[in-house]
């Protein structure tokens, strides 16, 4: 008795997958085959008892696979991205204010430090003003 050749196998799993992805439908329970938004392709061979690379090299099987990845995981990817670009423009975000802190702490220091530089010309000048009111010891206007 002959084995069965490689179109019967091809067909046969295309077959098994089918009804793999119909009871995963129905059970609702396709989250606990993922992984990074996609079916993890190693666990279904094993439960389903053939080689991996039926998943690649068979066209059938694999479109399968992806037309089901892309149901189940699309809103996921998706939602993914979108978090990504909510991080991307948070650290934009924060970068920018960082640089706006760093300009106004350099911008406060310049004014702290002519603040100080006025009020030593202020205490000087109200010296000089309480020398020309007061009049020097021996000279008085």
């Amino acid at each position: 008795m002959k084995g069965k050749n490689g179109q019967q196998k091809a067909a046969e799993n295309v077959a098994v997958v089918t009804r793999w992805i119909s009871e995963r439908n129905m059970r609702r329970d396709w989250h606990e085959y993922a992984f990074n938004n996609r079916i993890n392709r190693r666990v279904i061979a094993e439960e389903l008892e053939f080689a991996k690379s039926v998943c690649t090299q068979n066209a059938a099987v694999r479109k399968l696979l992806d037309d089901a990845d892309a149901l189940w995981f699309n809103n996921e990817v998706v939602d993914k991205a979108a978090h990504d670009a909510a991080r991307e423009r948070a650290q934009m975000q924060t970068s920018r204010i960082s640089s706006d802190n760093s300009v106004l702490l350099k911008r406060l220091a310049e004014l702290e430090a002519e603040n100080q530089r006025m009020r030593q010309e202020l205490k000087a000048f109200k010296k000089q003003q309480a020398l020309v009111l007061d009049g020097v010891p021996g000279f008085k206007l």
